[in-house]
């Protein structure tokens, strides 16, 4: 038999260890998966975020002026828009909707104001004479003796108009502010209907072509939700202000029309605002021409805001910004806390333009995962 011939190893090949950055000299051992890198990337984000947030509340004064502005841009996009689609220039359109406004506010500054001045004047002087008459009432005085609420209001009235002539050059100060304010908003809001369009397209440009449409899509839907919540809001204020001060005149309460645009401007406020509002309407008209007009008053209170909340509220509000009410205080403590009033009126919109980039990330995710069930967190 032939020999058999011993067995070829098979040859062995050895795979070659790579070497880890610390071992060949080019960067820091890892130590727990953190690198170097990631540690000053971290660093370099925090201190940007924190001086962007220095920034931000060293002009917070400007910001603020720029939202207002945007806002009011955005409640009057709809009327240059339906300007622009009967085939007016858009430069054209911004400039009738301007005029317009600017002739409603001319006509209100001729109309209003100086009876506003007159009636305002006379309902600071007589103040504290009010809170006296408050105060023979047994609910109202029981209140009183506890908590000293009216004590401490006239108290505050009284040292307010002694000293109204002190502060001259705060006030001054304070005209100039809102002067320069109102001209900023102005321009701003001018500027933003001239040119929003062109600075939205150009950054744009930065979006890879095929997200574009998506974001012009959402841009859209921001400005449909914060401008129709904007402009819806004013209308339901106005309509509330213009019933109570029209009742309160028809009742003979001699202040009609700085409480009606008190009602109009608390009405901005969600949930609380109009309540307040007519809390001082009612004791206003009970102190100054009896408890049967007050219940009148009431009454006719409570009648509008179930007009309000089940007419005006759906019809006005139907495609705006629909939000948990929970959410809705949140923002608005959230807002007062920033920037007391202004951040009160603000809250809300921006709040709406958050929570449609919030939709947006969720439905992204949603579509991303495959599964668009709703997942259920009852208790």
């Amino acid at each position: 038999m032939p020999a058999r011939e011993p067995a070829q190893s098979a040859p062995r090949t050895h795979a070659r260890r790579r070497s880890t950055p610390a071992e060949d000299g080019r960067g820091d051992a890892p130590t727990g998966g953190v690198t170097a890198r990631s540690v000053w990337i971290v660093l370099i984000n925090t201190l940007a975020l924190l001086v962007g947030l220095f920034l931000l509340w060293k002009l917070r004064l400007l910001v603020s002026w720029v939202l207002v502005a945007l806002f009011i841009a955005l409640a009057l996009q709809p009327a240059v828009s339906w300007l622009t689609r009967h085939r007016v220039r858009r430069g054209w359109a911004v400039l009738v909707v301007i005029l317009a406004l600017f002739g409603v506010v001319g006509v209100m500054l001729a109309t209003v104001i100086p009876m506003l001045v007159d009636q305002g004047r006379e309902l600071v002087t007589r103040a504290p004479d009010l809170i006296e008459r408050l105060q023979q009432s047994g609910p109202v005085r029981w209140v009183d003796q506890r908590f000293q609420v009216l004590e401490k209001l006239q108290e505050a009235i009284r040292g307010g108009t002694g000293n109204v002539t002190q502060p001259a050059l705060a006030a001054a100060r304070g005209l100039l502010l809102g002067v320069t304010g109102t001209i900023t908003v102005v321009v701003i809001a001018i500027f933003m209907l001239l040119f929003g369009d062109e600075v939205l397209r150009k950054g744009l440009a930065w979006v890879p072509p095929g997200r574009r449409q998506h974001w012009v899509d959402l841009s859209r839907r921001m400005q449909r939700v914060v401008g129709g919540y904007v402009a819806g809001t004013l209308v339901v204020a106005a309509v509330g202000g213009t019933v109570m001060g029209t009742t309160l005149a028809v009742l003979g309460v001699p202040y009609f029309v700085p409480l009606g645009l008190l009602m109009i401007v608390l009405g901005i406020i969600p949930f609380v605002g109009s309540a307040i509002g007519a809390v001082l309407c009612i004791g206003t008209t009970f102190a100054e021409v009896g408890v049967q007009p007050a219940l009148i008053c009431a009454g006719v209170y409570l009648v509008y805001q179930q007009v309000e909340n089940q007419v005006l509220q759906p019809v006005v509000q139907k495609r705006t910004l629909k939000m948990n009410p929970l959410i809705i205080m949140l923002a608005l403590l959230a807002g007062t806390g920033v920037a007391g009033i202004l951040g009160t009126l603000l809250a809300l919109p921006v709040a709406g333009a958050i929570q449609v980039l919030l939709q947006d990330a969720l439905q992204r995710r949603r579509d991303g995962f495959g599964d668009g069930a709703e997942p259920d967190v009852d208790t």
